[in-house]
């Protein structure tokens, strides 16, 4: 580190922050100017130079300017600032926690007051919206949290805490939550600001040293069970819902991070179908990324090509293999077809985790439910073996802000003297917990006097934000296998 240099201008911003510039240089902390599209060392320079140091090895450089423009360094890995902070022992043995910051400022400014185990996210905070509307890009989407799983083996640990300090605005508390669902809320506590202060360099500015101390040691774990008074909890935003795509079924059916919902219908009526249109949507719309586990359908060439018409069979191939590339993850034993393991919902679940950690997938699906192996235990009953396993969904979907989806078969009691009736969530093999538990539940009805139109069936809405029970009709396109609004006409029959 010692041909970086901090010149004066660098000297008199960290100062003007109440920061020690000494401490600063020790982490690299230094000038440069930039000319052109290169940015490089240099005393005069008025431009602020953040390395990221990984061992012995520089990862990537960030740079800022006095009033607040930021970029980094081309070809940089997505990594914690301080990231050896992650390796010290008295972290990895749960008796210190690690300090999560928005920016770099505010980990020295935690750094300075005592707290050496400090670590800042590279890109600060993930835009926010008090619009009740989806925003068009997901932070997922864009990659923004690649770091935590460049971090994966440094995170993971029962006994590892963590305190995050974000900024006390709308996009701190989205990258606190985002944050939350990665590591666990069991293991993270929040701090809180004293009035006016936004961040940690704030109360260092107002209130000097020791207040910073005191916001820290007084952080409060995130409420994971039990008993809470409101004041435990943590300020979050409203219950976001996101536009399916199609603005009838809107009307009913609107999908949420952390929700259960479950879908049925009769064989060959469109169930599978309709999922794989609705994440092509959802990831259209708004980024979503899904991960499917699907072994009645293999992904290649079956889902893929479906994926293919359903994003539009007359764009560019190159672009539709690129997009269905970053959208979609598939949960599977291997490409080839070979199947080690057992297809247990543990597996699935595993599988689903790891995909949050690395892909940040915002859907789940199961399709369909009866391909699992259910592992029930000797004296467990279907239905109680069917609770459980519910449970485990929703635990995983709240936790991990994910959107959950199982398409179940109903049982044979829906065909009757070679007829058919449509079915309802009752009818799902293993009990009434479909109906009782699921936060959507949904059934696709093909009628048989109209092959070209479906009616989808919102037979459970649990929250009034999201929907309400009734009956959408859809013309179902057979050619690209994708569900289309009725034109004026069709649906005033």
């Amino acid at each position: 580190m010692s041909d970086l240099t901090l010149g004066p201008i660098g000297e008199q911003f960290l100062e003007s922050r109440k920061l020690d510039p000494e401490l600063a240089v020790r982490f690299g902390v230094h000038t440069a100017r930039r000319a052109g599209h290169e940015t490089a060392p240099s005393a005069t320079g008025d431009v602020i130079a953040f390395p990221f140091w990984d061992g012995d090895a520089v990862v990537a450089t960030k740079y800022r300017t006095l009033d607040k423009k930021f970029w980094q360094a081309t070809g940089g890995r997505s990594s914690f600032w301080n990231v050896d902070a992650l390796r010290d022992p008295a972290f990895a043995s749960g008796r210190m926690p690690v300090i999560i910051t928005e920016g770099e400022i505010d980990a020295l400014t935690a750094i300075q007051c005592g707290f050496p185990l400090t670590v800042s996210v590279p890109d600060g905070a993930p835009p926010a919206s008090s619009d009740p509307l989806p925003m068009t890009a997901t932070a997922d989407a864009e990659g923004k949290f690649k770091f935590c799983w460049h971090a994966g083996d440094l995170l993971i640990g029962t006994r590892k805490r963590f305190i995050l300090a974000v900024d006390n605005d709308a996009p701190g508390q989205r990258l606190a939550a985002e944050l939350v669902r990665r590591l666990f809320a069991s293991r993270c506590s929040f701090v809180e600001y004293p009035p006016g202060c936004k961040d940690l360099n704030d109360v260092l500015q107002r209130h000097g040293p020791e207040a910073v101390a005191g916001v820290i040691n007084a952080a409060r774990p995130y409420p994971v069970h039990g008993l809470y008074r409101l004041s435990d909890y943590p300020e979050r935003a409203a219950l976001q819902t996101f536009s399916t795509g199609w603005t009838t079924l809107d009307e009913h059916f609107r999908m949420f991070p952390g929700e259960f919902c479950v879908i049925t219908g009769i064989p060959s009526h469109g169930k599978s179908t309709f999922v794989l249109n609705l994440l092509v949507n959802m990831a259209k719309i708004h980024g979503w990324r899904s991960a499917i586990f699907s072994p009645e359908m293999p992904a290649v060439p079956f889902i893929r090509n479906r994926l293919r018409l359903l994003y539009g069979e007359y764009r560019d191939p190159i672009a539709v293999s690129s997009f269905l590339e970053d959208r979609f993850v598939f949960i599977d034993a291997e490409p080839t077809g070979g199947q080690d393991e057992e297809f247990t919902l543990d597996w699935v679940l595993d599988k689903a985790n790891e995909a949050v950690m690395r892909d940040g997938i915002r859907c789940l699906v199961i399709d369909p439910w009866n391909e699992l192996e259910h592992a029930r235990g000797r004296a467990e009953s279907v239905t109680e073996y069917t609770g459980r396993a519910i449970r485990e969904l929703k635990r995983f979907a709240r936790l991990r802000d994910v959107a959950v989806i199982v398409v179940a078969h109903p049982t044979k009691d829906v065909w009757r003297e070679g007829k058919s009736r449509v079915p309802t969530l009752y009818d799902i093999e293993g009990s009434a917990h479909w109906f009782n538990k699921a936060d959507h539940g949904l059934v696709v009805e093909r009628p048989a006097d109209a092959p070209d139109q479906s009616n989808i069936h919102i037979a459970k809405c649990r929250f009034q934000e999201t929907g309400e029970r009734g009956t959408v009709r859809m013309k179902f396109n057979r050619h690209a296998g994708r569900f289309e609004l009725l034109d004026t006409a069709e649906a005033a029959q």
